[in-house]
């Protein structure tokens, strides 16, 4: 049994209308032909829409709601640890909860720790972190039992992580970093 030969295409003529068996790359070339071209916009409208997009206000933050972000240099707090710095996101002393972002730098290392006064657990949002004797990715998660202790933590590539612990054990923390 022979294989037949592929039978070859000859290109259709732009006046022949195309049939739905017309191969992709005949398609798009004949589109792309026969589309007008797009004119940008003048540099008065492109000026204009740009200033109402800058002027435009976020939404008014309603009651009982607040917001943070990782990208405002406000609120980071660093220089305690080489390459390590943090930011608060939320305390809550009543749950005994507390919400906080972390970098590491590349190459950084994050200080030993035992977790002597609660758990603590963690998403990595960018970057790669080794923690627990695992390299994590962004979207990988951990939960760390009380008891546990935190070694050997560093960052190939940097990242920022959110982390939640209890109260007690962010209270610890901030008195140890302020002894520094």
């Amino acid at each position: 049994m022979s294989a037949k030969p592929a039978k070859r295409r000859t290109p259709r003529p732009a006046s022949e209308p195309l049939t739905a068996g017309a191969p992709l790359n005949e398609t798009t070339a004949r589109l792309a032909v026969a589309a007008a071209p797009v004119e940008p916009p003048s540099p008065r409208v492109k000026a204009e829409l740009l200033a109402r997009i800058r002027a435009s206000a976020p939404a008014p933050v309603q009651p009982g709601w607040r917001y943070e972000s990782a990208r405002e240099e406000s609120g980071w707090h660093g220089g305690v640890f080489p390459g390590v710095r943090f930011k608060t996101l939320s305390v809550d002393e009543a749950r005994d909860v507390v919400s906080v972002m972390i970098e590491i730098a590349p190459g950084a290392r994050f200080p030993d720790h035992l977790h002597d006064a609660g758990p603590d657990e963690g998403v990595v949002i960018s970057g790669d972190v080794v923690n627990g004797g695992r390299l994590m990715h962004a979207g990988d998660y951990y939960y760390a039992a009380e008891g546990t202790a935190h070694v050997n933590t560093v960052s190939p590539h940097g990242c920022t992580a959110l982390v939640t612990l209890t109260a007690r054990a962010w209270k610890k923390w901030r008195e140890a970093m302020a002894s520094r």
